[in-house]
C-alpha cells in the first residue's frame, strides 16, 4: 500500500470513529435520553476519530488506556451472549431484549472494532508522542466520574458509575470508591502492557 493510499485508510478510519461518536450522541438527544452523552465511549469515539485525522498520538492514546479493558469485557459479554443464547455478565442484555436492529444498537456494535481500528492506525501514526497520554487519561476519568455523579440520575447508571452495570447489588459509597480504583488500575494496567508489547 502507497503512502497516499495509506493516508485515506487512515483518514476514513478517522472520520469513521468520528461520526459514530457524533451519531451517538444525535441519537441519545433524539430518543429523549440526553444523559447518555455522558457514556465515556462515546466521548472516546470522537477525541479517538480527531487524534487520527490530526495524527496525534497523545489523544488517541489517552481513550485506549480509559476504554481498551471495559471494551474488552463489553465484547466477552456480547460474544458469550450472542453465541451462547444466554447472559453472562448481564452488560450487554440490553442488546437483546428486543429483536432486529435500530440506530443505538448499531452504533453498540463499535464496541467491537473501536479499540483494533484505533491500534492500527496508532501503528501508522506512531507513538513518540503519546508516553504520557496515561495523565490524561486519569484526568478525563475524574471528570467523568464527577459529571456523571451530579448531571445524571443514578437509574440511568452512565459508565456503571452508580452500581455495578449488570447488577445492582453492589452499589453505595463504597462501590463509587471501588469504581474509581478500577478504571485508575485499568488505565495503569493498560499503560503497563503496551510499554512491555512495545519493548518485546
Amino acid at each position: 500500500m502507497n503512502k497516499n493510499k495509506k493516508s485515506i485508510v487512515i483518514d476514513f478510519i478517522g472520520f469513521l470513529l468520528f461520526a459514530l461518536g457524533i451519531s451517538a450522541i444525535t441519537n441519545s438527544l433524539f430518543i429523549e435520553n440526553p444523559y447518555q452523552i455522558f457514556w465515556s465511549c462515546y466521548l472516546g469515539l470522537i477525541i479517538i476519530g480527531i487524534g487520527v485525522v490530526k495524527r496525534n498520538s497523545f489523544l488517541i492514546m489517552s481513550q485506549i488506556y480509559i476504554l481498551a479493558i471495559p471494551i474488552l469485557i463489553w465484547d466477552i459479554d456480547f460474544l458469550y451472549h450472542f453465541i451462547l443464547g444466554k447472559p453472562l455478565l448481564g452488560i450487554t442484555d440490553y442488546f437483546f431484549r428486543e429483536e432486529g436492529l435500530n440506530i443505538g444498537k448499531i452504533i453498540s456494535l463499535q464496541h467491537l472494532f473501536v479499540i483494533p481500528l484505533s491500534i492500527y492506525a496508532l501503528g501508522k501514526i506512531g507513538i513518540k508522542k503519546g508516553k504520557d497520554a496515561w495523565k490524561m487519561s486519569l484526568i478525563q476519568i475524574s471528570v467523568i466520574f464527577l459529571t456523571v455523579i451530579f448531571l445524571t440520575p443514578p437509574e440511568q447508571n452512565i459508565n456503571c458509575v452508580f452500581a455495578m452495570c449488570g447488577s445492582s447489588d453492589f452499589s453505595g459509597i463504597a462501590y463509587r470508591i471501588t469504581w474509581f480504583g478500577i478504571f485508575f488500575g485499568t488505565v495503569l494496567l493498560t499503560k503497563f502492557l503496551i510499554g512491555k508489547l512495545l519493548k518485546e
